[in-house]
């Protein structure tokens, strides 16, 4: 089979525990690249985000960001962009200042980054980054989706499933391990966001691979023609691929998109 598309997740999958490529996957990336295939970070993290990794190494790459609520086409023309529920937004930044977690709130074209202490780079951040230590008085205006970092025992989880009915929650891994929780509209996913992408692109759905690790990635698992989860990744992942490969601190993209392009 030849695939002309491959998703693939970052965080926990693609980038090392420094947050980067190796150069073993650069260099396959770009091969893949240079052989037609579309190559789509699909993430939790916003659009710029999202591309910045390929940026990196001089490729335009598609998207697939903010859980499948921001896709575009490379070079960043979007595809489709679905907001989230603006009281659920408001309530979420409530909650994230309340609670004291980190949380990211991804709009079109920036995103807020809340921390209890504005880290050292906050006066120097990029235009598509805001810092800062309270979204009481943001515009969250078309917020598209919302990345909060609770701690897994923290009580007030509670109070965001509660709104598992109007929006969709998906459980996600930072590059570190830690835990975080994805939320997008209701009927927003990565599968939705694959999905979308060949659309615009003309790609059928079973030429796309999808690679992740977590319980955020298995929509897109269902609507790839193949599914690959890193064996890192959580039981939840791993029991809904076709396919396991190593984590990324062994290059495991890299062999996978080296052996696929061997035929």
């Amino acid at each position: 089979m030849r695939y002309r598309l491959i998703a693939i997740d970052l965080d926990g999958t693609l980038l090392d525990r420094a947050g980067g490529l190796s150069p073993r996957t650069a260099a396959a990336l770009r091969s893949a690249h240079e052989a037609g295939i579309v190559v789509a970070p699909a993430t939790a993290r916003w659009y710029q985000a999202a591309v910045r990794p390929f940026e990196g190494i001089g490729l335009a790459a598609a998207a697939i960001a903010s859980a499948g609520a921001d896709v575009r086409a490379p070079g960043g023309e979007p595809v489709a962009q679905r907001p989230l529920p603006a009281e659920f937004a408001r309530f979420a930044a409530e909650l994230c200042d309340r609670a004291g977690w980190p949380a990211t709130v991804a709009l079109p074209g920036f995103a807020y980054r809340r921390a209890n202490e504005l880290p050292p780079w906050a006066a120097n951040a990029p235009e598509w980054l805001r810092p800062v230590t309270s979204l009481r008085d943001a515009d969250l205006t078309g917020a598209l989706a919302v990345l909060a970092e609770p701690g897994a025992e923290d009580p007030r989880l509670a109070e965001l499933r509660a709104w598992s009915d109007r929006v969709e929650l998906f459980d996600a891994l930072a590059f570190t391990g830690d835990g975080m929780v994805s939320v997008t509209a209701k009927g927003v996913d990565k599968g939705h966001g694959l999905r979308a992408l060949c659309a615009a692109l003309g790609i059928d759905p079973a030429e796309a691979v999808a690679i992740g690790d977590s319980e955020v990635d298995v929509p897109m698992f269902r609507a790839a023609g193949l599914a690959v989860a890193v064996e890192t990744g959580t039981p939840g992942a791993k029991a809904a691929a076709q396919q396991l490969i190593p984590g990324p601190a062994e290059d495991g993209v890299a062999a996978f998109l080296e052996a696929i392009l061997r035929g």
